[in-house]
């Protein structure tokens, strides 16, 4: 029997999110090879017939070369979006309305999440990211009516972020629900929760693929402010892991909060013996070029010096110029900070 040195595998994990760059054959075994130990695989996008091809895919190269791969299932979640509209410029002081699609007649934006029943006059709306702030004026007969305090461009179907609202419950959405079902047909490993803001959104996802006879294990996104205020026992709460959304969380929150937030999930995924994720423009930059920033490099070495499970690539494998390339370079850096971290 052939002995392995156990220092030669990395114990950071690499994580990687397929799309249209990489949801070949060829590159899902490349990725492998270069040292992907999981994919991920966004529900935010695509169909379910798709979603099965690619499994397929994924099974099939884990079996050739006998490396076993972890399948997360990112659902997701309560996402609220723009609907169909014309470009519209906004600017500082100018109120507009918006209202759930079915609702939204005349000059009353669409959006496709009845907001209405959720927010308070004077909670914070973000729009795009954070690109466009605003602040809810009004709540009345369906209409949010919010108040811009800075200039932008409102696009169809970009994100909102609601910082200062409870969603109450509302997580699994239907659209959730029947992909959890779409889990169990296709042996998922991991089922990744979007926007939990407590402990009970946990317990409601796990009792519900618990009946539906699965034995996927749960992972908490932390990307709300509700979710800073309740990390212990959101932690304490999965049976799979955390990953850190910096993304949405940095929208939610503030952005200089994030690294506190990151540092605080690890270590108590630590305490608890859960599996911790960083996710999130680790080497965004290579989504168009060969090799990452400086900042990049040194934001993937302290996830791994500060003892992270695994490190997430996103748009750099899903979308990116050079899906195998990232994977190959994340891991570079994994292997040679694990061997001479000083500490």
């Amino acid at each position: 029997m052939t002995k392995v040195d156990i220092d030669s595998y990395k114990r950071t994990k690499i994580l990687a999110t397929l799309g249209p760059s990489s949801w070949d054959y060829d590159t899902i075994l490349q990725m492998i090879k270069a040292g992907t130990n999981g994919f991920r695989l966004n529900f935010s996008h695509g169909e379910n017939a798709d979603k099965a091809k690619q499994i397929k895919l994924i099974r099939k190269a884990s079996k050739e070369i006998d490396k076993p791969v972890a399948i997360v299932q990112d659902l997701q979640g309560p996402k609220i979006r723009f609907g169909d509209i014309e470009p519209i410029e906004v600017h500082k002081g100018d109120e507009i309305r918006l209202a759930y699609e079915e609702d939204a007649i005349g000059d009353v934006l669409p959006i496709q999440y009845d907001l209405s029943k959720k927010v308070k006059k004077g909670q914070r709306l973000s729009i795009f990211d954070g690109k466009i702030q605003s602040e809810i004026t009004s709540v009345k007969n369906g209409i949010v009516t919010i108040k811009i305090q800075n200039s932008g461009t409102i696009f169809k179907r970009k994100g909102i972020n609601i910082p200062d609202t409870d969603l109450k419950g509302d997580i699994l959405t239907e659209k959730d629900k029947e992909d959890m079902r779409f889990a169990i047909d296709h042996d998922i490993d991991y089922v990744a929760v979007s926007f939990v803001q407590t402990a009970d959104d946990i317990l409601h996802a796990k009792h519900y693929l618990a009946k539906l006879g699965s034995k996927a294990k749960v992972i908490a996104k932390v990307e709300t402010k509700a979710a800073t205020d309740h990390l212990e026992s959101i932690v304490r709460a999965v049976d799979g892991g955390v990953m850190v959304a910096r993304g949405d969380l940095a929208v939610e929150t503030e952005p200089e909060s994030v690294p506190i937030v990151q540092r605080k999930i690890i270590g108590l995924c630590q305490r608890y013996g859960k599996i911790s994720i960083v996710a999130t423009q680790m080497l965004a930059s290579m989504t168009d070029n060969p090799e990452p920033t400086r900042a990049e490099v040194s934001d993937v070495a302290t996830a791994v010096i500060v003892g992270s499970d695994a490190v997430m690539l996103s748009e750099e494998t899903a979308a990116g110029d050079y899906p195998v390339e990232a994977v190959k370079f994340m891991k570079r850096i994994v292997t040679y900070t694990e061997a001479n971290n000083p500490l």
